[in-house]
């Protein structure tokens, strides 16, 4: 599963768009948005850079057993 962005915690600052290795984020209008989910490494780089923790993971069950 892409990113989940916190429209509440994000201040714009676009780090994880920047800090994406694999140029799958681009800014929408309120927060980053996903712009090609099934190229998304899952590496947390995006994760990483938010100063405001406002970028998490929501992995299905299965993937976590």
């Amino acid at each position: 599963m892409p990113p989940v962005f916190d429209e509440k915690k994000c201040v714009k600052c676009q780090k994880c768009v920047t800090n994406c290795p694999g140029y799958v984020l681009r800014m929408g209008k309120e927060t980053p948005e996903v712009a090609f989910p099934d190229e998304c490494w899952h590496c947390g780089c995006c994760r990483v850079a938010c100063t405001q923790s406002a970028v998490s993971f929501e992995f299905p069950l299965h993937t976590r057993l």
